[in-house]
């Protein structure tokens, strides 16, 4: 009786971590695919790169905190008229070339602004990327 109990027990957690693993896993993959580096290392792949070699230019690129580059993406996203597309676009460009990429400068913000739009920049528009340039670098000393 005690073996069959024992056996039970046994069958039904392993059945229960099992159902509950792949889900897991998923999640994970998930997070991962949606992650800034793994963006531009899927764009570096479909333009012909070997996967293992985009994905270390891409984590290159990011950097080691991945969620201070998220956010500082994300300041110049809102404040500007750029799609996602067209910036990770430029980005992946910027990590095939190993170029730096830092979101706190002023100057890097103007050259990405007017390498993926029209290059004629307005005061308006030099104050809010100035002003970007000040919040990413404050995000900077939060994060250090």
């Amino acid at each position: 009786m005690t073996i069959k109990l024992l056996t039970l027990t046994l069958l039904v957690t392993t059945l229960t971590l099992n159902a509950s693993f792949p889900k897991e896993i998923r999640l994970v993959t998930k997070q991962r695919s949606n992650s800034i580096s793994a963006n531009i290392a899927n764009i570096l792949h479909k333009r012909g790169l070997e996967e293992e070699r985009a994905i270390e230019m891409a984590e290159n690129l990011v950097g080691e905190n991945e969620e201070l580059f998220s956010l500082m993406i994300n300041n110049f996203l809102n404040a500007t008229s750029i799609k996602h597309d067209e910036l990770f676009d430029i980005l992946s460009k910027l990590a095939l070339q190993r170029k730096k990429v830092d979101f706190s400068s002023y100057s890097f913000l103007i050259k990405l602004k007017q390498n993926l739009r029209n290059p004629a920049i307005n005061d308006t528009m030099k104050q809010k990327i100035s002003q970007i340039a000040i919040n990413n670098q404050f995000l900077c000393k939060v994060f250090a």
